[in-house]
């Protein structure tokens, strides 16, 4: 137990003891989460500037804390308390800072850092951003740019199977199944970590990580269509003539999402194969370094804690639902997001995927303790289900859960169907309201709600208990068949 009698420098005869506990302590943080070959020769460097104290006057570059907290984390600050000499404390801390920053560089995907701190001479940009955060935003539209190719291939794909074809092009159009564009499963954060553990951390650039992922971009989205046909009436050529019906036919094509395992293909990776010096995989590399950047960049993990719906499990979902084509089609836009969007209070968004969701952004929005920090950008829960009617719909339930109350009528609970809407509470009478839209019944019949929660860190599906207003929407046929529409993209910061 902590003595508050002791006086200013009690224990400086633990100093030794206290510095042999801090070095070791810094190796293990270094070796924990280091993720290139210059982790553990980082951390035994940094363990010796642990026991030779910190240099006066040295610098120490700026970088977003954050990044591999925790575990042996937790030894070096514990090893430093028990040093208790209050000036040495303060010079261990600096060192720790010092040390943090070294482990920091390391662990981050080198694509990101070696323009910082040039640990690869050869490859640094002269003419390439110097910050981390913007450093990362040039990479991100890097990558976006390349995904974008890879979308525009898939169309330019349906468009040369109707020509080829000889297909009806309106009615072909109309028949498209455009999953690619409401469903884009690509992680910047993974791909960046992938393409520097590809190369182990050496030789890597900006030109590189494009050139490979183009390569690929005919890989991103596949394309499956279906030859059908239909009747269609002609106006007769001649006055009083009888029109005539004919055979026409299209073609219903599929773009499916996009394929996280072609990131693995371009930069020729196997996930079992051993990682360099280091007793893992290149699967936990890519992981860790993953990770790493996402908590220095974004101070969470949360864009990863609900796993994303596939393709397959979305149209088995669909298949299970006995509602109308509408209302599948409100279920296929939303499950679409769960674990690909993070939560971000006051997201809001036009219809379609938005390229800004999970890059760093402030939240400008009063009223949360996330206010003024900067998080991964995403949707709030009125923003998330204002999306979905806008992108399977073309309509809007307007901002804000009252808004949203006003434009939805009351039902019983024994009147529910997939795509109507729940809230926590009546507006007015919780400090913070929830809306949440409903998506049938679990198979030991629990009521599941899809919807974008800052405790599941984003969009997720699953059964909570605090729903107790049951609503629908005015003025909209939600029982009628759906003609697929291909919604606009856009951003809307509103």
């Amino acid at each position: 137990m902590y003595d508050e009698q002791q006086q200013f420098g009690d224990g400086q005869d633990n100093y030794l003891k206290g510095a042999q506990k801090l070095a070791e302590a810094a190796k293990q943080a270094g070796a924990a989460s280091a993720a290139s070959a210059a982790g553990e020769a980082t951390a035994n460097a940094a363990a010796a500037t642990v026991k030779a104290s910190v240099e006066g006057g040295k610098a120490a570059a700026e970088i977003a804390a954050g990044t591999a907290a925790g575990g042996p984390w937790g030894a070096v600050l514990s090893a430093a308390w028990s040093l208790r000499h209050t000036l040495f404390k303060v010079l261990v801390s600096l060192c720790l800072f010092l040390l943090f920053i070294i482990v920091t560089v390391v662990s981050l995907p080198s694509i990101v850092t070696n323009n910082i701190f040039h640990l690869d001479p050869n490859t640094v940009d002269p003419n390439g951003p110097t910050e981390l955060a913007a450093n990362f935003d040039d990479l991100s539209a890097t990558v976006s740019a390349c995904i974008q190719n890879g979308y525009d291939d898939a169309l330019a794909r349906v468009e040369q199977i109707i020509s080829a074809g000889g297909y009806d092009y309106d009615l072909s159009m109309e028949a498209l199944v455009n999953n690619g564009l409401i469903s884009t499963d690509y992680d910047t954060c993974y791909t960046l970590a992938a393409y520097s553990a590809s190369l182990e951390q050496r030789g890597v650039s900006k030109s590189d990580l494009q050139a490979k992922l183009q390569a690929v971009s005919g890989q991103m989205y596949a394309v499956t269509y279906e030859e059908k046909e239909t009747q269609v009436t002609v106006p007769a050529e001649e006055e009083g003539a009888e029109p005539e019906t004919k055979t026409v036919k299209y073609v219903a094509c599929t773009i499916h999402p996009f394929d996280q395992s072609v990131i693995l293909s371009a930069f020729n990776i196997d996930t079992d194969a051993q990682y360099s010096q280091f007793n893992i995989t290149y699967g936990e590399a890519i992981t860790n370094m993953s990770n790493a950047l996402k908590m220095t960049m974004y101070g969470t993990l949360t864009s990863g804690m609900v796993p994303p719906i596939t393709d397959a499990e979305l149209n088995a979902y669909l298949n299970s639902l006995t509602c109308s084509g509408t209302r599948k089609e409100l279920m296929r836009a939303a499950l679409s997001l769960v674990g690909r969007v993070p939560y971000f209070w006051g997201g809001k968004s036009a219809p379609g995927w938005n390229e800004a969701w999970n890059t760093p952004r402030l939240v400008t929005a009063a009223g949360s303790s996330s206010s003024g920090t900067i998080r991964p950008y995403g949707l709030d829960c009125s923003g998330f289900t204002d999306w979905v009617y806008k992108t399977a719909l073309g309509v809007s339930l307007l901002n804000g859960s009252w808004s949203q109350w006003d434009t939805t009528y009351a039902i019983t609970e024994a009147e529910l169907l997939p795509g109507d809407i729940g809230f926590m509470a009546a507006p007015g009478t919780v400090p913070v309201n929830h809306v949440l839209l409903y998506a049938g019944r679990s198979a030991d019949g629990k009521q599941m709600w899809v919807h974008c929660s800052s405790s599941a860190g984003g969009v997720a599906l699953n059964s909570p208990t605090y729903v107790t207003q049951f609503r629908r929407r005015k003025d909209i046929d939600l029982e009628a068949d759906f003609i697929p529409a291909i919604p606009e993209q856009g951003v809307n910061d509103g």
